[in-house]
């Protein structure tokens, strides 16, 4: 899973912290990581403030969702139309749906560099996405052309936003990856430096 490479990025960066102390209490210089090599890791990467503006971008999006959906009435359609009561249930699930993806924006605010909650609210989008779909292939049927118009309209928005942040869960995860990498090879580098160093003398008593 890729929250488990994210961890051991942090694991590696730490054991590399350590054998740079113990490198530096055997008057050896410690390694350091190649900094163009980071900065170029880091390119790809859109900065906390470009996050923050999709995460806007999602937040937005369902704003304009929760109207559109509290509009709709299935039941009547149900009553009235002859729709399936399953359009009853699925637009239950879309407003809890809703709920679970606000709850998850909010949590991401806070720790808008964090892969596993990008993943959670990129997870919580795809399925609040594909429940709407079914809700709106009855609003197509049975609501009225104002109500469904709106919905239909927001389900050819909804892929693009999360889109978006699909793209930035990529380059975040591609990231951390790399960095990994960086790590784990000055990890190696500087334990390799540490077995070779020449041991000090040992000093032998004379008998007087």
């Amino acid at each position: 899973m890729i929250w488990r490479a994210a961890l051991a990025v942090w694991m590696s960066v730490f054991a590399w912290a350590m054998c740079c102390y113990s490198q530096q209490n055997q008057n050896t210089a410690p390694p350091r990581a190649d900094s163009a090599a980071m900065a170029q890791t880091q390119a790809g990467v859109e900065t906390p403030w470009d996050a923050r503006k999709t995460l806007a971008n999602v937040i937005n999006s369902e704003e304009q969702l929760k109207p559109i959906l509290a509009g709709l009435n299935p039941q009547q359609w149900y009553d009235q139309k002859g729709a399936s009561s399953t359009y009853i249930l699925q637009w239950q699930s879309a407003q809890q749906q809703l709920r679970d993806v606000d709850s998850a924006a909010k949590m991401l605010s806070q720790h808008i560099e964090s892969l596993s909650q990008n993943l959670d609210l990129y997870y919580r989008l795809e399925a609040l996405e594909t429940t709407v779909r079914s809700v709106n292939e009855g609003a197509q049927r049975y609501a009225s052309p104002a109500e469904g118009g709106k919905l239909a309209q927001w389900v050819a928005h909804a892929f693009d936003t999360r889109q978006r942040l699909r793209e930035y869960i990529r380059d975040l995860a591609g990231s951390l990856e790399q960095n990994f990498k960086i790590a784990d090879e000055e990890a190696q580098r500087c334990r390799g430096l540490i077995t070779t160093a020449p041991s000090s003398p040992t000093r032998r008593s004379t008998k007087h």
